[in-house]
């Protein structure tokens, strides 16, 4: 019979390379570590040469990884970390068999801090959003409605009755620059003597921050009493 001697690899540095290193210094062959670990001899291969692509999924290599270094009395777990370290850069993934790239600490934190700001923000924009429409209801002129008179209405007494009402509550209503009284039911009444000929009605209504509102209404006064004509 004729042996082959086999130089062992110096200074392993990888992964595969320390496990053959291990396997062939204990003078153990790749069939014989198959029936020591019930691992197919093709995944005992792969794992000593790098060849992840043969390897099923991560999970399943790492059982056999820590069955090889179990039958050898060596250390799994430095094993374990030799394979995470390699697997993040080449663990090749089913079914597209592809490279994949282990994940970046620095990458995760950028794109958490990125959708910690856009968080932020839209909160941020809904709050300025509910202060403008805060803002906004409060600058609002109130709703205002005048009953009477009719504008652009001729009338023959010089007192004139003008009521109305309003929708929004804490509201001053002026009527000619004086203050009318608003009721409970939020309507409101006064009587004005007006002047022959044109007359301009100012209704203003207003709550303590808002705009004014403004009504007008013109009212023409005739008191010129018509003459009878006799009929000879």
């Amino acid at each position: 019979m004729v042996f082959v001697m086999r130089p062992l690899e110096t200074s392993p540095k990888l992964l595969g390379e320390k496990l053959r290193t291990l396997r062939r210094s204990q003078a153990v062959s790749l069939e014989m570590l198959e029936k020591m670990t019930r691992v197919r001899k093709c995944y005992l291969e792969a794992l000593e040469w790098g060849r992840y692509d043969e390897l099923p999924d991560p999970m399943y290599t790492r059982n056999y990884l820590r069955s090889y270094s179990r039958a050898l009395k060596a250390d799994e777990t430095y094993f374990l970390e030799l394979y995470e370290e390699e697997s993040g850069r080449v663990d090749l993934l089913s079914p597209h068999r592809l490279p994949r790239e282990r994940v970046n600490k620095r990458k995760f934190f950028v794109a958490t801090k990125a959708m910690s700001a856009l968080v932020l923000a839209s909160f941020a924009l809904c709050v300025i959003a509910y202060l403008g429409y805060q803002a906004n209801r409060l600058l609002a002129a109130p709703n205002i409605t005048l009953l009477n008179p009719q504008d652009s209405s001729a009338v023959s007494s010089a007192l004139l009755p003008v009521s109305g009402f309003v929708t929004d509550k804490e509201v001053q209503v002026k009527i000619n620059g004086k203050d009318v009284v608003v009721r409970d039911d939020d309507s409101f009444a006064t009587t004005l003597d007006l002047s022959n000929g044109l007359n301009v009605i100012t209704v203003e209504a207003k709550r303590r921050y808002s705009h004014t509102a403004t009504i007008l209404r013109r009212v023409v006064l005739d008191q010129t009493e018509v003459q009878p004509v006799s009929l000879r």
